[in-house]
């Protein structure tokens, strides 16, 4: 979400020093304690204007992380529900349940994993046509990760300017199986309509879409979003509270 927003104003901070790149294994930055719960609220902004929302959050049940999203693109129509279960210890997949909605018509995605293997089914529903359905299959690398979960570990992982962490994710609405780069890149101040924070800003890349993802320090709360190639972006917003 990467654009020119004429009523936001971004004050880069300078980073003194070189700073040698530095691999991070990221299962090893995990909390677990971190893990139980978790929540992002921020506005989607098209164009520099309020379009809709994002809200993103996770829970813990047992062994499992359950990952859920509900974000709106009101001038296209779009709105998307989207559920996931995976395993608290390592985030491989075990489910996801994706409602996509354009205009009249409704997409659904149901998969479940079983180790590697994926199988599930897609559904369309335009009304007035009849209901098209195929089934799909899926076979995921070693450690493959959602493609969801990639926002989770952001705001979690701690990196500082010059640490990344590489991951490999699977989108389950596109079948795309990406080798993924988090770098921090560099402190920055970042105003939004929840107020100015003080961030890290991280790079992902590799990935379709390429995102920079801002990073409150000492919170880490996400709190702004810019989609590369994109005049969209999240940014946090005031009195964020839990979805029911």
């Amino acid at each position: 979400m990467k654009a020119i927003f004429g009523s936001l104003a971004v004050f880069a901070t300078a980073f003194g020093g070189a700073v040698d790149a530095q691999d991070v294994e990221w299962e090893t930055r995990i909390d677990e304690a971190e893990l139980e719960q978790g929540e992002l609220h921020l506005g989607l902004y098209l164009a520099g204007e309020r379009d809709g929302f994002m809200r993103l959050g996770w829970w813990r049940d047992g062994d499992a992380l359950r990952i859920w999203d509900r974000t709106m693109l009101a001038s296209q129509e779009i709105y998307e529900t989207y559920e996931a279960e995976v395993a608290a210890v390592d985030l491989a997949p075990r489910s996801v349940a994706i409602r996509f909605h354009t205009g009249s018509a409704e997409m659904r995605l149901d998969a479940s994993f079983d180790g590697r293997a994926g199988a599930g089914q897609v559904t369309i529903n335009r009304p007035g046509s009849a209901l098209a359905s195929r089934d799909v299959s899926v076979e995921l690398g070693e450690g493959v990760i959602l493609r969801a979960s990639s926002f989770v570990l952001a705001g979690l992982l701690e990196l500082q300017p010059g640490e990344f962490v590489q991951l490999d994710w699977y989108s389950p609405l596109s079948g795309a199986q990406e080798s993924v780069t988090l770098t921090a890149m560099e402190m920055i101040e970042v105003e939004t309509p929840a107020g100015r924070f003080d961030t890290i800003r991280i790079e992902q890349r590799g990935g379709t879409p390429a995102n920079d993802i801002f990073v409150e320090q000492g919170t880490g709360r996400i709190v702004r979003i810019d989609i590369g190639g994109q005049p969209m972006q999240f940014l946090a917003l005031p009195d964020a509270e839990p979805a029911p």
